[in-house]
């Protein structure tokens, strides 16, 4: 063969469509009657037939003819099945006979997964897209817009096709489909439950091909040339070409890749079909129902109904997770986030909750063995899945992470997730929520009651009955109430996270001017567990009052601070069932910013709160003006949390062999600096040669901080109580907090402390 007619068949005939050249290594496979070594060869003579025939003899053409026409006979019907099956199709030139693209009504785009008994399996998820380097995936020949250059194109979130808008209805007319997300629920087939490859052809592609291990080719511009094959669901992706990628992949099955723990399999989610009424019941009804009666029945058994049921296969290294995305979050943050997690789940597994159905999506997976809950969005929509799980009481309930999109985000801080969404890979997110630990979270009621005072204006209703954060009263509250009343105003003005904090610092400025909180003290009264603070805070004159159940408030400060230095108070946790109490003045909360914290008050179990006029509130961010009425904190209950871990271990939470127990007991001793350093390396020495000082018991997962809080209040006891006995100085403040944890045995937490551990401080 010429080199103008091999350029002529090879090359441009694998660019002249989207899964051309595929089609032509099919017929050269079939050709040999298996995997052909000279791949290059073979497909040359399949997919240019046309023009090899002009160069051959008359009956050596009409042989060669009869053979390939009796070839195609015998493989036609199972290559077309491998490839219907896989997701891979042949786009060759459009027919003759192909109507041009019609400009009347076409199929309604779906932008989410369709759970209605209309669903069908392998509709795209189509997004608007601004990428016009990318082509039509249909290719030249069969693009029906390659000639316009500005026309409008849309994304598939699920497979990552781009397509023209007027060529999706000749995407369908080839049966293109996109990753399938269900079963049918009357196959019985076993074939039907195995999932296999998406494949799909690309003219870009990143990383390196599975089987060769070489880079894909990259090009500054956009490139006609299909150069890779890569699969929908584990990623994995090959060179187009015959050595790279073969025949039997297209029938293989597929692991999911990288998150196939984390991944709900398409298996899982079957579509029922709606039950018939009987015929014995309808036709040979004699006595005639009431119209009102029949409405009732019929809407009851609709409501029993549903078009998809979930029948998971239980593994013990798999976590399934269910997101949650709030596209209302973080500018346009949600909704690249959702389309994201599109690309890496199965999107039935992924939900925006501007567009409903959380219940119903939380319901369906309730029997979900080890399921977790992504939640996409701020503390507000942290709090409202919490609030919906409470509601169908799940039980076990599953654990919920938080990917902070809000503008406090402060229980994202409180779990380690961070202060807001940096663009982290999504496949990092996933890790993080796979491996991450499973906490605690106190959550308490507020039950208002009104009082005799008849209020002048303000309401005696809540925006939220039950708090994760905080609920305060005062200047903060104020500050908060007006951002809300003017973002309701003017929404348009408040897109931006940076300019939503801008108008946060010039109200709190404006409030702190006039000096509008400055009476709260003399209209408030606070017992908590039967102590009355409120002639301390009069005394203080307090214009800011939070009940505090995390560590974190106004967006990462600690308020809280360390208590360290007051034995009157416990350090500062979001699982021991208190709450604590915090008043501060102008100052105070000045000072919050470059690390202050307020006046500590109490930590409590119950709050009995009284307001005599109307004050401005929030509940985790959300404010209102409340009338005079007296408010009951009380604990509700606790919620399964997701703590990110601060390093991914290799090792599955579920199989790891060393449990922390809830208390340890820790033999403190003391020893010189001198001897420390003679005997670093000899840890029974060191052991013998130290002086004890006491025990202290601390939880399993503290942290060496929390330790040495602990060992500080130990060795000022001891020293109180044997200072005659062994004659010997206070530590100086320049070495009170150095000690080490000796590790004899085991390990606590992350921390690598032992059960059995000698505390050495010099």
């Amino acid at each position: 063969m010429d080199p103008q007619t091999k350029s002529r068949t090879g090359p441009a005939a694998m660019a002249a469509a989207a899964g051309g050249s595929f089609g032509g290594r099919l017929a050269s496979l079939g050709a040999d009657g298996g995997d052909s070594e000279s791949g290059a060869g073979s497909e040359e003579a399949a997919m240019g037939c046309s023009d090899t025939f002009s160069s051959l003899p008359d009956m050596e053409q009409e042989s060669l003819e009869d053979k390939l026409r009796g070839l195609a006979f015998r493989k036609q019907t199972s290559y077309r099945k491998a490839i219907s099956r896989s997701g891979l199709h042949y786009l060759g030139p459009p027919q003759p006979s192909l109507p041009p693209a019609s400009n009347g009504p076409i199929k309604e785009l779906r932008t989410c997964a369709d759970w209605t008994e209309n669903a069908v399996n392998g509709d795209h998820l189509w997004t608007e897209t601004s990428c016009s380097g990318e082509l039509c995936y249909l290719g030249e020949d069969a693009c029906l817009l390659k000639t316009a250059k500005s026309a409008p194109r849309r994304k598939c979130a699920a497979c990552k096709i781009v397509v023209h808008t007027g060529c999706i209805e000749q995407l369908e007319k080839i049966n293109f489909r996109c990753k399938p997300t269900f079963r049918e629920g009357g196959s019985r087939c076993l074939r039907d439950n195995v999932l296999r490859h998406h494949w799909v052809h690309r003219r870009r592609q990143e990383g390196k091909c599975k089987q060769c291990g070489k880079s894909f080719q990259q090009k500054f511009f956009h490139s006609k040339e299909i150069i890779a094959i890569s699969c929908s669901w584990c990623k994995q992706a090959f060179h187009n070409k015959v050595t790279c990628f073969m025949l039997h992949q297209i029938e293989e099955p597929c692991s999911l890749g990288a998150h196939a723990g984390v991944i709900v399999p398409p298996s899982w989610i079957i579509k029922v079909r709606k039950p018939q009424s009987s015929l014995k019941n309808s036709a040979r009804r004699k006595k005639r129902t009431s119209f009102k009666r029949r409405a009732s029945k019929k809407g009851l058994e609709d409501s029993k109904w549903r078009p998809f049921i979930l029948k998971p296969l239980p593994s013990p290294l798999m976590k399934p997770v269910l997101v949650f995305v709030n596209p209302k979050s973080g500018g346009n943050q949600g909704a690249k986030l959702l389309h994201m997690f599109m690309w890496i789940l199965n999107p039935r597994q992924v939900f925006d909750l501007s567009q409903g159905g959380l219940r119903e999506a939380l319901e369906l997976y309730r029997k979900v063995p080890n399921l977790r809950i992504l939640a996409c969005g701020g503390d507000g929509t942290v709090g409202w899945i919490l609030s919906a799980l409470d509601e169908l009481q799940m039980n076990p309930q599953p654990p919920v992470a938080v990917l902070p999109l809000g503008t406090g985000n402060d229980l994202a801080r409180t779990l380690n997730w961070g202060g807001g969404y940096t663009d982290e890979p999504v496949s990092k997110v996933l890790c993080h929520v796979e491996d991450g630990s499973v906490v605690q979270l106190d959550r308490w009621n507020l039950l208002v009651e009104k009082t005799s005072v008849q209020p002048e204006e303000g309401t005696q209703k809540l925006p939220l009955n039950v708090f994760n954060n905080y609920f305060s009263l005062g200047f903060d509250a104020h500050v908060t109430l007006e951002f809300h009343e003017s973002r309701e105003a003017n929404p348009e003005k408040f897109n931006s996270r940076f300019r939503n904090k801008m108008f946060y610092a010039g109200a709190a400025f404006s409030d702190f001017l006039q000096r509008s909180s400055r009476d709260l003290s003399k209209h408030v009264r606070v017992v908590c567990d039967g102590t009355d603070l409120t002639a301390k805070i009069q005394e203080l004159k307090f214009q800011c009052i939070v009940f505090l159940n995390i560590p974190r408030y106004c967006a990462g400060t600690m308020p809280w601070g360390n208590t360290g230095d007051h034995r009157d108070f416990e350090p500062q946790r979001h699982d021991d069932g208190c709450i604590e109490v915090i008043g501060f003045t102008m100052a105070s909360l000045a000072a919050l910013q470059v690390g202050g914290h307020g006046e500590r008050l109490h930590q409590c179990r119950e709050v009995v709160l009284t307001t005599y006029k109307t004050v401005p509130v929030q509940v985790d961010g959300e404010p209102c003006r409340l009338a005079p009425s007296t408010l009951r904190i009380s604990l509700r209950n606790q919620a399964n949390m997701v703590q990110k871990s601060k390093r991914r271990t290799s090792v599955p939470l579920l199989n790891d062999p060393h449990a922390v127990p809830d208390r340890l007991r820790l033999r403190v001793n003391r020893i010189s600096l001198q001897e420390y350093d003679r005997l670093q390396y000899d840890k029974e020495r060191l052991r013998d040669i130290s002086i004890p000082v006491g025990i202290v018991v601390v939880r399993g997962d503290c942290d060496l901080e929390t330790c040495r809080l602990y060992i500080d209040r130990l060795q000022e006891a001891s020293f109180h109580a044997h200072r005659r006995r062994f004659h010997f100085s206070p530590l100086s403040p320049s070495l009170r907090h150095y000690c080490m944890i000796l590790v004899i045995n085991g390990r606590l937490g992350e921390l690598g402390v032992s059960h059995e551990a000698v505390c050495l401080m010099w």
